[in-house]
């Protein structure tokens, strides 16, 4: 049984899933939790019962680790331990429901690393589907422990073209001064999760409809989100490791029809990356889909990725 971060039983997740799932997941996991800026982070972990490669998750905006299911069990099947957290103020972690920003997402990425290494050690692999890629990349990049990454979308915040329809670059650079005087003044004012962004143009799938739908009526996913997060968002904040800059393995997985992230942006920003590098283009895909087959083909991905480099050596 899962809690809602009000204390209200909820088995809502269960809907996503077929009973070999549900059982696979109640079966196989546990849960924890650490400490991030003073919240509450809820991890779920797929522990192997040897020592193994550990691979670390986030969670993406609008969905939460028992969403995401279908990214990490793929992981634990192929022989990782999996430590999967979800962002402070989303899912199932503790703090202001979607008034958490982008520096709050990376610390929390270093909290997680850090618990994951104390408890599995080396090797380490990084990988994000949605805004924890991106967030990932900023604080596993370079990072000794971190043997490889991968991510779904690339860019550095505040880069023109990092909004998608938001309109041109002026346009969403005045939204931004607005949004964070905004924010200064009232961070905690809420509007509809839907309107952020649209999401239709993050799920795009066949039958995605109804995990639309389901996903709307969850109690955990984003309902609302804060002027604070909004303005984060678009904050200029370039990555600690410049693109060019970065030794550790990147691997980048890019849907041509995405319309949250533009193709010609993530793979622009590839071209920049200066170490060792993969880019796996899913023809004709949207951001992302809800479908069982389409995340056995992306962890089949990452899986040989992260195999290729090191994880294999076990």
């Amino acid at each position: 049984m899962t809690d809602t971060h009000d204390g209200t039983p909820q088995d809502y997740w269960k809907q996503y899933y077929t009973p070999e799932e549900i059982d696979e997941v109640e079966s196989n996991t546990q849960t924890t939790m650490i400490v991030s800026g003073g919240l509450p982070i809820h991890l779920r972990l797929w522990i192997q019962s040897k020592p193994a490669p550990t691979v670390v998750i986030g969670s993406s905006i609008l969905s939460y680790g028992l969403h995401l299911v279908r990214v990490q069990a793929p992981f634990y099947r192929a022989g990782y331990n999996v430590v999967q957290f979800d962002f402070p103020g989303l899912g199932q972690s503790g703090g202001p429901r979607g008034g958490c920003t982008v520096r709050d997402f990376l610390r929390c990425w270093r909290d997680a690393l850090a618990y994951a290494h104390l408890q599995f050690g080396d090797p380490m692999y990084l990988m994000g589907v949605g805004e924890d890629g991106v967030t990932g990349y900023y604080v596993g990049a370079n990072k000794p422990h971190v043997r490889a990454i991968s991510v779904h979308n690339l860019f550095e915040y505040g880069e023109p073209g990092a909004v998608q329809g938001q309109g041109p670059y002026w346009v969403v650079r005045a939204k931004a001064a607005a949004l964070r005087l905004a924010a200064l003044a009232r961070p905690t004012t809420e509007m509809p999760g839907r309107q952020a962004v649209p999401w239709e143009w993050i799920f795009g799938g066949p039958g995605d409809d109804e995990g639309i739908r389901l996903l709307q009526g969850d109690p955990l996913s984003l309902h609302t989100i804060q002027l604070r997060m909004v303005s984060s968002i678009l904050e200029k904040l370039p990555p600690p490791t410049p693109f060019e800059q970065c030794r550790t393995p990147v691997q980048v997985i890019a849907s041509n029809r995405n319309l949250v992230c533009p193709y010609e942006l993530v793979t622009r920003n590839y071209q920049r990356l200066g170490g060792p590098k993969e880019l796996i283009t899913l023809d004709g895909r949207p951001q992302w889909e809800l479908n069982r087959e389409f995340h056995e083909l992306y962890c089949g991905h990452v899986i040989r990725w992260f195999d290729a480099n090191g994880a294999s050596m076990r």
